[in-house]
């Protein structure tokens, strides 16, 4: 054969060759798998993030407020989808809490039934992160926030113990008792009890310390009888921690004149000049915290964060407001010696023992 034919025939079959690589090439990308989304900016880039916030009650409650604006936070600096689903005590939770796990990137839950529930279902949607406030579950799909909130507590309880037998403020008796109202009967309020406690009888170990509780975190009508039932048994200074149940109780507090004590956000608005302090709990920031390392692709299964009085995130309000509005009945010192307790807690020259476990389950 000449040459050139030969050359003619081997350009043919280079080419021909050549084809069926390239068609092989691309039938075989084209029934390729898909990969797996990239996790952090990138993931974001392509999807929003899609967000749950899971609810035990809705509406009238600080708690929720703070979750829901820390979730508004993220929302306005993330690109995210989200949504908040409200699961009553009396629902079908634990079918709530696997709807939201099938139908979500990042499930959020800052309440003991559901803390609970998550515990015991977190490793059937490894697939899924969640958000555990309030309480520690070490879990690899699981971050958590708690809250060594009886530091705050204990502040609040000096405080009240400062102002009752304050005889010339309007409203206040010689029997030095305070109260304490707790919407249910949890470890974390359990704590916080305790907390308030100690801090009041750091300051006169003569003081009484009462409490009750309301039942739920609802009932207003029940929370209003039973702050009734604590002020009738001489206490002139009530913390209330009994959520949307403050209403009732707050209500009474306004009747009688008395002094109160708030819990998770500033309530000085809610009774002007007779909010002495309030308990404050981050529950804002942790939400944001946790829903901004899952967007950056920084979400840290099995690791659980303490707010603390250190990295502010529990505290109390400052009382110069409250000193102000009281004038000279107000009880002396009582910003020099909250400072000097702060200072002794962060030192750990006063250490607090937390009656709920740090850490509610090693699900490792």
């Amino acid at each position: 054969m000449p040459r050139f034919y030969q050359h003619r025939t081997v350009a043919r079959l280079f080419g021909l060759l050549l084809a069926v690589l390239v068609f092989a090439a691309g039938t075989a990308l084209a029934g390729a798998p898909a990969q797996p989304a990239q996790s952090g900016e990138n993931a974001s880039a392509a999807s929003p993030l899609r967000v749950t916030l899971l609810l035990e009650h809705d509406g009238g409650q600080p708690w929720t407020d703070l979750l829901r604006a820390g979730l508004a936070k993220a929302e306005r600096d993330f690109p995210l989808r989200t949504k908040v689903l409200v699961a009553p005590p009396e629902s079908d939770q634990q079918e709530t809490f696997r709807q939201a796990a099938r139908e979500s990137d990042l499930v959020l839950v800052a309440s003991d039934r559901l803390h609970e529930i998550l515990r015991n279902n977190a490793a059937n949607f490894r697939k899924t992160m969640f958000g555990c406030i309030d309480a520690g579950i070490r879990a690899p799909n699981i971050m958590s926030v708690t809250f060594a909130d009886e530091q705050a507590a204990y502040l609040a309880g000096a405080a009240a113990a400062m102002l009752t037998g304050r005889t010339g403020l309007p409203g206040i008796n010689r029997d030095k008792t305070v109260g304490w109202l707790s919407g249910e009967d949890t470890p974390a309020l359990r704590s916080l009890f305790s907390g308030f406690s100690g801090g009041a009888q750091l300051i006169d170990p003569e003081i009484r310390v009462i409490n009750a509780l309301a039942g739920s975190f609802t009932d207003a009508g029940t929370a209003r009888r039973e702050a009734r039932r604590l002020l009738d048994q001489g206490a002139d200074v009530l913390a209330l921690a009994a959520g949307a149940g403050n209403e009732g109780a707050l209500a009474e507090a306004r009747e009688r004149g008395i002094y109160i004590v708030g819990l998770d956000t500033d309530q000085a608005q809610v009774l002007p000049g007779h909010v002495l302090t309030s308990i404050l709990k981050r529950a804002d920031r942790a939400v944001y915290e946790i829903v901004a390392a899952a967007s950056r692709g920084n979400f840290q299964g099995k690791k659980i964060i303490t707010y603390d009085l250190g990295n502010d995130g529990v505290g109390i309000t400052d009382p110069r407001a409250f000193t102000a509005a009281a004038g000279q009945n107000a009880p002396p010192d009582l910003e020099r010696r909250l400072k000097e307790l702060r200072a002794e807690l962060l030192s750990g020259s006063i250490r607090l023992k937390s009656l709920r476990a740090r850490t509610l389950c090693d699900c490792l």
